[in-house]
């Protein structure tokens, strides 16, 4: 079934399998006994992501009280949000009752405008992680869960003294990386690999150690600016050398200096370039499509662990039978969702934890049967935060989905109009970037007090010492510029210790530029159909044809590494 996509500003064609109709008849909900058919997607695949993305703001922190216990706290919420804001300690606590908010459903208006007014008026949680509950000293993360002391970091779990990157799970001392995860460990400016240890710009690696400047090394240690190598040791530049010449070799290279490193970075990049690209990063994968794909099976995806039968999925870990969902773990038959960790059977919903037959809702957490609630935990059959018996909840909630097909908004997540985030202040503006006046036509909200300050800086970059061996330690004390949007950033004393430890010059941008520079260096979140520039074979890539890369398909690539 072949599709349009119904915003006027995108009418993409995408199609619909029977694959997919037949996911969507299995997690349709049922009620006294009918199932109430999910409606297949209206939106393309990119307008659908973008709609997710819409409802995360991962990088702008604001500085504020908390409305109920009035202590300073730090939230994604600035202290003009139209809602209540709540501290994690007092959000989950007993001293206000979610249900109290509760409204009665009325048939005559559209159930999102009375969603919409319940959004209004519930507190909200500052920040979504679990600092304090099973997280400790990770209060400047947002969606994390299990961690320890980690600062800025973003989508990850079961992570100690991470910083600043995003998608790390399992790992330790990983520092500005994506997508970098399972027992790595004193990893820098790495991308989408796994199983690293003391390395640092690597990409597409796995199961490395002591390597520096690598794409897509297997099984590699003391390697230095290769490509494609599999179980090598002591190379330079895919040269095999002895121990004594690559150690040799080794000592001029100063990894300490910013000035070395930043011409090693622009040599490699330039380098790599004659050598032909795997169509896609899938490891140890069947039946697979997408990029950067571990352990997955039957999955249609981008950054992904340990995934099966699932489509349309980004960053994530373990989701089992979930189609559209973003930035999650453990989540199972679940479509169209933003961050449904380890629950069952949720759809169109936002930040539902641990929870099961959830609908239309946000930040609902350890509940059951809810339909349009809000900052519920630790309840059942709900809608719009107000209680109903089990009988009262099943024959009204069939009543709302058929209100809701009339109104063309039953099997889809809350549109962008509705998230309490401005568009550039959502991970949204990074995937697909709109100017002011294009956001504002489409009539959704944009910030012009994002938290960020200029000309604030204490010292220039002329009197910083090259490399991070000669930096003393009152750096830790100085405001900084970033070189490439001129915000102001820190350096934290933990990241000082890092980046001695590498050793690592210190970084030169801000947390965000070099976020976005990261981004950048990743393929994007979409297919193309092209021919394998060595045997014209058919293959489904990221990479967009006008790229300059040679790509083979897999039977190729392999007799080139081989």
């Amino acid at each position: 079934m072949q599709k349009t996509c119904k915003n006027p500003w995108c009418q993409q064609s995408f199609e619909i399998t029977q694959d997919d109709l037949e996911f969507y008849e299995k997690v349709s909900p049922v009620f006294n006994g009918k199932k109430e058919l999910i409606s297949p997607p209206t939106l393309c695949p990119d307008c659908r992501q973008q709609r997710r993305l819409a409802w995360r703001n991962e990088r702008n922190l604001y500085s504020r009280d908390c409305d109920l216990c009035k202590k300073h706290m730090i939230s994604v919420y600035p202290a003009s949000a139209p809602f209540p804001v709540y501290c994690i300690q007092c959000w989950w606590s007993d001293r206000w009752k979610p249900e109290s908010f509760g409204i009665s459903y009325d048939p005559k208006k559209p159930f999102l405008e009375q969603w919409a007014q319940l959004h209004r008026v519930v507190p909200k949680i500052a920040i979504q992680n679990d600092n304090g509950i099973e997280s400790e000293n990770s209060e400047y993360s947002y969606d994390i869960s299990r961690c320890k002391n980690c600062y800025r970091l973003v989508g990850s779990w079961y992570d100690q003294d991470c910083h600043y990157s995003l998608n790390v799970n399992q790992s330790k001392n990983v520092v500005d990386c994506n997508t970098v995860s399972v027992r790595s460990e004193l990893v820098y400016e790495s991308l989408d690999s796994q199983h690293l240890y003391h390395c640092a710009y690597l990409q597409n690696c796995e199961n490395c150690f002591d390597c520096l400047f690598g794409f897509d090394l297997k099984g590699c240690s003391d390697c230095f600016a290769c490509f494609g190598l599999r179980q090598k040791r002591f190379c330079i530049f895919n040269e095999q050398r002895t121990e004594e010449s690559y150690r040799a070799k080794m000592q001029e290279f100063r990894s300490d200096s910013h000035s070395a490193v930043q011409q090693m970075r622009r040599t490699f990049d330039e380098w790599i370039l004659r050598f032909p690209r795997l169509f896609a990063n899938l490891q140890n994968c069947e039946d697979c499509e997408g990029n950067n794909l571990f352990n997955c099976k039957g999955v249609l995806g981008y950054s992904v662990f340990g995934s099966e039968y699932s489509k349309y999925i980004d960053r994530s870990d373990r989701p089992l039978y979930c189609y559209d969902i973003i930035n999650t773990g453990g989540a199972q038959w679940s479509c169209d969702c933003v961050t449904p960790d380890d629950s069952y059977m949720t759809h169109f919903s936002i930040w539902c934890w641990k929870s099961k037959n959830i609908l239309l809702s946000d930040n609902c957490h350890s509940s059951e049967y809810l339909l349009g609630c809000v900052s519920m935990h630790r309840n059942r059959y709900c809608i719009l935060n107000k209680p109903y018996t089990k009988e009262e909840y099943e024959v009204i909630v069939p009543t709302i989905i058929e209100a809701l097909r009339r109104e063309e908004a039953w099997g889809e997540l809350l549109p962008i109009r509705l998230s309490p985030f401005a568009y550039n202040e959502s991970a949204a503006f990074e995937y697909y970037p709109l100017a002011r006046e294009e956001v504002k036509k489409r009539e959704w909200h944009w910030s012009d007090a994002l938290p960020y300050t200029t000309g604030k800086e204490t010292m220039m970059w002329e009197r910083i010492a090259d490399a991070i061996t000669d930096v003393p330690d009152s750096i830790v004390s100085e405001v900084l510029a970033c070189q490439t949007c001129a915000k102001n950033y820190k350096i934290t004393p933990q990241e000082l210790t890092f980046y001695r430890q590498m050793p690592c010059p210190l970084p030169r941008q801000c947390p965000n530029c070099r976020h976005l520079a990261r981004f950048k260096r990743k393929t994007p979140t979409r297919l193309w159909s092209r021919t394998c520039d060595q045997c014209d074979k058919e293959i489904r890539t990221t990479y967009n044809p006008a790229r300059p890369e040679k790509i083979y398909c897999r039977e190729c690539y392999l007799k080139e590494v081989y």
